[in-house]
């Protein structure tokens, strides 16, 4: 953490109902190089540990841990892994599209971040248009139906 002294573990899995990665044990400890006047586990410190975020990083960034991966694609298939077709976003809202829109979504869900803001930066969308394209996947069966506003569901 920033300031040195504290580390943190976690143990997650990925939860078949929720759809998602799900903490089940978070520890939070200070750590043997801790100087003095440094790591003690405080209310301050433990309210910049969001839970979400430690799931991000061990998922998607740090390499010994990075849970998701870009496998090999030898057969084409679509929608696979995370790098976009070229020119996918121009084609507008096909049924080829929208399978790619509920794939980010569901990836980006299952990694607890922003499911619409995720299908917005990776397609170079508007809000309103991410916002389109995502009630369309939903219409068209490749997403289940939303849990209410500003509450995600696959």
């Amino acid at each position: 953490m920033e300031g040195g002294g504290v580390g943190v573990r976690t143990r997650s899995y990925y939860d078949d109902a929720a759809r998602r990665y799900v903490c089940t044990n978070f520890e939070v400890f200070r750590t043997p190089d801790a100087s003095e006047g440094k790591g003690f586990i405080t209310s301050e410190v433990l309210r910049k540990l969001a839970v979400g975020h430690l799931i991000q990083m061990a998922l998607l960034n740090l390499p010994d841990l990075q849970v998701t991966r870009e496998l090999p694609n030898p057969d084409n298939v679509e929608p696979w892994g995370w790098t976009l077709p070229e020119g996918l976003r121009e084609e507008g809202p096909t049924d080829r599209v929208l399978r790619w829109v509920a794939h980010l979504y569901l990836h980006a869900m299952a990694v607890s971040m922003n499911p619409a803001k995720a299908v917005e930066d990776r397609l170079g969308l508007s809000h309103s248009t991410a916002g389109r394209w995502i009630r369309q996947a939903r219409q068209k069966g490749y997403l289940g139906p939303s849990e209410g506003p500003g509450r995600a569901a696959g």
